[in-house]
């Protein structure tokens, strides 16, 4: 999956603009109902002396405003913020209407009307926000003024009612830069990623050709060196060695044209779901056919009967890589075997040679980290730790008393990919 660009990343907006209409619409139904039981309630158990009758008239006035914005609204109705902006003032309106109704600036319903404001800055930009909020702030100012009492009270409550929606409108909007400034980073962090992942399955591939071509290009040096010291053969040897030369040429064309052919579709697209146990082998054939070595040993046991993983050139370059990094070291003293642990295929690689470094087994898998300390080397074992990665799995190393042990866990699947992924 690609990451997006970083020109991409989404504005300051609800995190699901979409559905924006219908929260609005269900906000409103819920204070209708509310609305609706208080009135129940004053006028049955409180007995309240209200103007019921005009009070009821908004009421169904907002009861048919609701039903048509219900009807005209969907799930994925994107509003724009100028529309938002008038359905809060017409929601303000009326809530300041029913509270100049209900006993005014006296009324315990009085700070329902920092609702506006907050959802107003929570789903629109400031600029469409600043509106709302003067709105609300004006009508508090309205409901005091026509405040029968007389004195400091309702001074006292309109400056309260300004100092807290003021502090809840600053508090939801520096939450809401927050969440966006976390939104870019990690939007930035999966560009990243894609990125990186990308590079370390280029490098795994770059490296596993460049262990391939080693084997070929030190036969044509070491043809080339020897002809430049004493001379090329007679005629009849030239033949021979011609041939060989130029199925050594042939053998490093073909490594190029997979290398590249696997860098094109390197993420993932190549995956395929293939049987286990085969599939090892295999890669242990052409590893030995290609350094021309004895074949690994491998121990399996029959519960690896009808076992798949997913497999991709990676995965084929980060095991060529380990046997190489083991065969260079110890040479001739390797054995693998194949496991099943659970729903994990576990592939165990070993040697009989110094071992890892204590550097190597403190951070396994780090870039740039051998026990050779020579420059630029160690990237082998970082490329196939990401490579394993990638798959699902896990590599670990450790030390045994006759020598080292990697061991790769892969996950079996348990069922076969969809045809369009395979590429076998």
């Amino acid at each position: 999956m690609r990451a997006p660009a970083p020109d991409q990343t989404p504005p300051i907006r609800a995190p699901k603009q979409g559905e924006t209409a219908w929260l609005l619409v269900q906000i409103r139904w819920v204070g209708i109902i509310s609305l609706i039981v208080a009135l129940v309630y004053a006028l049955k158990i409180l007995r309240l002396d209200l103007p019921y009758e005009p009070i009821g008239v908004v009421t169904v006035l907002l009861v048919f405003y609701n039903l048509l914005t219900a009807v005209s609204v969907t799930r994925r109705t994107v509003l724009p913020d100028w529309v938002i902006l008038a359905q809060l003032a017409l929601d303000t309106g009326a809530l300041t209407a029913l509270l100049a109704l209900s006993g005014g600036a006296a009324s315990p319903f009085t700070m329902l009307l920092m609702v506006p404001p907050l959802l107003a800055v929570s789903l629109c930009t400031p600029f469409f926000a600043l509106p709302i909020y003067l709105l609300s702030n004006l009508a508090m100012f309205g409901l005091v003024a026509l405040t029968a009492e007389a004195g400091p009270a309702p001074t006292g409550l309109f400056l309260a009612f300004v100092l807290t929606s003021t502090l809840m409108v600053w508090f939801v909007l520096r939450l809401r830069l927050s969440m966006a400034a976390r939104e870019r980073a990690i939007e930035e962090l999966r560009r990243a990623k894609a990125e990186a992942d990308q590079l370390v399955g280029l490098g795994l591939l770059a490296s596993g050709m460049a262990h391939e071509l080693g084997t070929p290009l030190t036969t044509l040096a070491v043809t080339l060196d020897d002809w430049a010291e004493i001379g090329p053969p007679e005629r009849d040897a030239l033949a021979p060695e011609l041939d060989r030369m130029i199925t050594q040429l042939r053998r490093c064309r073909a490594i190029v044209s997979r290398t590249l052919q696997a860098a094109g579709r390197e993420r993932l697209e190549a995956a395929a779901d293939v049987p286990a146990e085969a599939e090892i082998r295999r890669i242990l054939a052409i590893w030995s056919g290609s350094r021309g070595r004895a074949r690994v040993p491998v121990q399996t046991t029959p519960a690896l009967r009808g076992t798949r993983i997913l497999t991709a050139p990676i995965f084929e370059a980060a095991l060529v890589n380990l046997l190489d990094n083991a065969e260079s070291v110890a040479p001739g003293t390797l054995e693998a075997s194949l496991n099943r642990e659970g729903n994990l295929l576990v592939f165990t690689l070993t040697d009989r040679g110094p071992g890892f470094p204590e550097s190597v087994l403190a951070n396994p898998g780090a870039p740039f980290l051998s026990g050779s300390g020579q420059p630029g080397r160690g990237l082998g074992l970082f490329l196939a730790r990401n490579a394993i990665d990638r798959l699902g799995g896990r590599m670990e190393l450790r030390n045994t008393p006759t020598g080292a042990e990697v061991r790769l866990s892969l996950p079996l699947l348990s069922r076969s990919l969809p045809e369009e992924i395979r590429h076998e």
